[in-house]
């Protein structure tokens, strides 16, 4: 889930025994083709001791120093700083031979909202590209947010009645457990297929209709309360099941006046042109239409050209359309997608791994080596696995949604670089742009969420074929 992923958490390396035929294929080939060929003869491992870490620090200080490495400045003011590659920075620019409009750099501060923030950008480059709207124009992501923690709230509340209902028993640590989970489980973070979801269902606010809050830019506070109303909702629950009609529509309407204290009402209407029109209609008639849009993924551990589904994962349970379906293709269709879906107007948004300490931010550059890793630790002791280890062992993962909006081809050859709308405000990045080099995309990038007119027949067919994704996730 992207929880921005936005609150960004590294994911850490778990060394865990695969339970399927495919994980221990892929475990063999991975230990077959990593691993050194054992020694001839044997040789007793080195003893760690005061010793021996005292001895290997010192050689590290002398490789450091004979590399060149200004560890005074590295642990002054952090690796970039000492790291930075001026080769690339030289050979870096703004330049994009397309760029769509995608109106202005929005900020989402102190929230995990990444996953409403991109799918926005898709729907004003939509309305641009239509000149439905003004490039100063915007569309509410708090209205989005707002409609998410209901939606998520109903459902949280009904797994909490299944949960105490259930016939089989529960041991006291399990029920315990199952409980805190979905008590603590409203929070930030969501899925592009979430987005898609509630722009059908509930359509879009201009931001104006529904602007940011205080609570919208940092959400904590108002997820504490959040969280501390569903503990009392699912103490209810338990002690008294029968009753679970009545005190749903009490906790739901208790977490309705929690939102409107914190983010306002949603609006009823919409005024557009002189015209009075649901939310619902103001999406139709800016030119974005929800269900169009598909999300694509490369997991190189699964067989490609097909769709994985995970049933039962669509936001709001009156649109199963809209449960995680993910094409898996090889990672250069996702950039002959991207420059295909820029080609005919459509933005993209894709998801990314952003915690591999390969962005620079004070310039926006997204590149693997913008920070010289060999110089500072040692050829090739950092980032030479090749993309499905790395996924393997959980060592790369897709934690951040954003859009692109731009892309620079060369008269020959494929895209250098691609134009990144992030929602991080304009003091990061290149005043809110980031410049995302192919190298970056290859290693990088997860998932991209597409129009559906640039895929070919055959891959929209799929969609309504789809499998289970094996084991429940689709990394």
């Amino acid at each position: 889930m992207l929880g921005c992923d936005i609150r960004h958490t590294p994911s850490g390396v778990r060394f865990t025994r695969p339970s399927t035929t495919r994980g221990l294929t892929a475990f063999r080939h991975i230990m077959t083709n990593t691993m050194a060929s054992p020694p001839t003869r044997r040789t007793a491992p080195a003893a760690l001791g005061r010793e021996w870490v005292t001895r290997a620090a010192g050689q590290a200080s002398d490789a450091l120093r004979r590399g060149g490495v200004n560890v005074t400045r590295l642990r002054r003011f952090g690796f970039q700083s000492a790291a930075r590659d001026e080769q690339i920075l030289a050979r870096h620019n703004r330049r994009y031979t397309l760029e769509l409009p995608f109106g202005g750099i929005e900020d989402q501060q102190q929230s995990g909202n990444c996953w409403l923030f991109a799918p926005l950008v898709l729907a004003r480059a939509a309305a641009l590209r239509g000149g439905a709207i003004a490039a100063s124009e915007t569309f509410s992501e708090t209205h989005l947010y707002f409609v998410s923690l209901v939606e998520t709230a109903s459902a949280t509340l009904d797994d909490v009645h299944r949960i105490v209902g259930r016939k089989d028993s529960l041991d006291g640590d399990t029920l315990r457990h199952q409980l805190s989970q979905e008590v603590m489980g409203l929070d930030d973070g969501g899925e592009w297929e979430w987005a898609f979801n509630l722009i059908e269902k509930y359509g879009l606010v201009p931001a104006r209709g529904m602007p940011e809050t205080a609570s919208s830019r940092d959400t904590k506070a108002m997820r504490v309360d959040l969280h501390e109303r569903f503990a009392r909702a699912a103490r209810a629950i338990r002690a008294n099941p029968g009753a679970y009609a009545g005190l749903r529509e009490q906790a739901l309407r208790d977490v309705v006046r929690i939102l409107v204290a914190h983010l306002g009402a949603p609006p009823r209407h919409v005024k557009h042109e002189g015209r009075t029109l649901t939310p619902a209609e103001y999406a139709e008639h800016v030119g974005f239409c929800a269900a169009h849009w598909r999300v694509v993924i490369s997991n190189p551990l699964l067989p490609f050209h097909r769709v994985y589904a995970r049933r039962g994962s669509a936001l709001t349970r009156d649109r199963r359309r809209f449960n995680q379906r993910r094409l898996n293709l090889p990672q250069r269709s996702l950039r002959a997608l991207v420059r295909a879906s820029l080609e005919r107007g459509y933005a993209v948004g894709f998801s990314a791994d952003i915690d591999r300490n390969d962005i620079d931010h004070t310039r926006g550059i997204m590149h693997p080596g913008i920070f010289d890793r060999d110089r500072v630790y040692g050829t090739r002791l950092i980032r030479d696995l090749p993309r499905r280890e790395d996924i393997y062992l959980g060592v790369a993962t897709s934690k951040h949604a954003m859009a692109i909006a731009g892309i620079d081809v060369p008269r020959r050859g494929g895209a250098v670089k691609y134009r990144v709308v992030n929602s991080w405000g304009r003091d990061l990045g290149d005043r809110g742009i980031y410049h995302m080099y192919a190298e970056w995309f290859e290693e990088n990038v997860f998932k991209l969420a597409v129009h559906e007119s640039v895929l070919d027949a055959r891959d929209r067919a799929a969609y309504g074929e789809p499998q289970a994704v094996p084991g429940g996730s689709f990394y």
